[in-house]
């Protein structure tokens, strides 16, 4: 008897605990004010949001490209005066911002979580094969990439942000002559990496 006396009570309060919701997304102001977005730097959790607030006229809130998430707080144009705007912010990463009406100094940044990952690039090769060259690396998560060549054929690759896994990209029609390369890596955090190779076309 004693025992179906507290299955009920204990069945309810298991209930009530599946039933609880996640913890909620903490709301980080922001106040655009002055010319200057206060504060001008965030670090959140995944999952957080962050409101603008405009208290003055002619301001915007906007990202710089070539990051993991985007966003432009209007459409066209400014946000009124009185008005905010929010964005939630689900992917890891380090995020730069600007008042696009006034983007040479009306600058913010957003780190959201942290960076895990030690090694940006790994498996960094180079094949040569005549006068071409296959460059191919392997990556541990998304970043922007650039690989710079000196040599007697210098070249500039810009790829931009790829996402993690192998890539590749061929150099083509290269003179005789010794080569260094250098390939820029750069993560979501801004952390960066630069391997260097060299390779002789003969």
């Amino acid at each position: 008897m004693r025992l179906n006396r507290l299955a009920f009570p204990l069945a309810a309060l298991t209930c009530l605990v599946l039933a609880a919701p996640a913890a909620a997304a903490f709301d980080w102001q922001t106040q655009v004010i002055s010319f200057e977005f206060q504060p001008p730097a965030h670090k959140i959790n995944v999952g957080d949001t962050v409101t603008w607030n405009f208290a003055d006229a002619g301001h915007s809130s906007a990202s710089l490209g070539g990051q993991p998430d985007s966003w432009k707080s209007a459409a066209t144009g400014t946000n009124p005066v009185g008005t905010s705007f929010t964005h939630q912010f689900n992917t890891p990463g380090k995020y730069q911002y600007v008042c696009l009406q006034h983007r040479d100094f009306m600058k913010g940044t957003i780190e959201v979580g942290t960076d895990t990952v030690i090694n940006s690039v790994s498996k960094f090769k180079t094949k040569r094969t005549g006068h071409r060259v296959t460059v191919s690396f392997l990556l541990n998560e998304p970043a922007t990439i650039t690989y710079k060549l000196t040599g007697p054929s210098p070249r500039t690759v810009k790829k931009g942000r790829l996402a993690a896994g192998t890539h590749s990209f061929r150099l083509k029609r290269l003179k005789k002559g010794t080569y260094h390369g250098k390939l820029t890596v750069v993560d979501d955090f801004d952390k960066k990496m630069t391997p260097r190779n060299f390779f002789v076309i003969r």
